[in-house]
């Protein structure tokens, strides 16, 4: 029979559980279908491709705030070489929305890698067990199964931010050079209060 403080235990477990870390889901804006929500035919975008992607974390954490990540494909059919902010840039109405570099993005979409220290709450965790004979015995799980969720979640938190931001850099269309000719698929990180529609303008050549 397990004791009273055992079965608190057990509660305390199952909320921790209930806000484990989650691994990073790849995008892959190459592989997603684009709503043909822009005039301009040579350019497509996507937005909410955290949540599509499954990556729940930080999909909640891109809601809390006005920085939005969304997927763009370019087809370059213009006869020369678009470079971002050379030749063209993404405007919502007349306003230009500036491509945010990935380290302005990543502070702010991310999982809290120290609040999985919270884990450490479970290191005086003892199960206590009752046999029918009246003998008693406690086992000190908590030494283990404390730390050890700490450092198990942390790690992959930490992995995911990592994916993200590498998934963000792979994808920028910062400093990319997209050919006459060539189709990109990227990934942009904007500064926008809603989910307002996307353009994008070919300035002089």
């Amino acid at each position: 029979m397990f004791s009273t403080k055992t079965a608190l235990f057990s509660i305390i477990i199952a909320a921790l559980c209930s806000s484990c870390a989650s691994s990073y889901k790849a995008i892959n804006p190459s592989q997603l279908n684009y709503p043909e929500s822009s005039p301009d035919a040579n350019f497509s975008y996507k937005y909410n491709v955290l949540k599509q992607a499954n990556n729940k974390k930080l999909a909640k954490k891109e809601d809390k705030t006005d920085i939005k990540i969304v997927a763009v494909k370019i087809v370059n059919n213009t006869g020369y070489t678009l470079k971002y902010g050379l030749n063209y840039k993404i405007y919502s109405g007349n306003q230009v929305v500036d491509i945010l570099p990935t380290s302005e993005v990543a502070p702010f979409i991310k999982e809290t890698v120290p609040a999985y220290l919270l884990y450490l709450l479970l290191t005086p965790a003892r199960l206590n067990v009752s046999s029918e004979s009246g003998k008693s015995s406690s086992t000190p799980i908590g030494y283990v199964l404390g730390p050890g969720l700490a450092a198990i979640n942390m790690g992959i938190a930490a992995g995911a931010n990592k994916k993200f931001k590498n998934e963000m850099d792979t994808y920028s269309p910062i400093d990319r050079e997209i050919n006459n000719g060539e189709t990109f698929y990227g990934l942009i990180g904007i500064k926008i209060a809603d989910y307002a529609p996307l353009s994008l303008k070919i300035q002089d050549k």
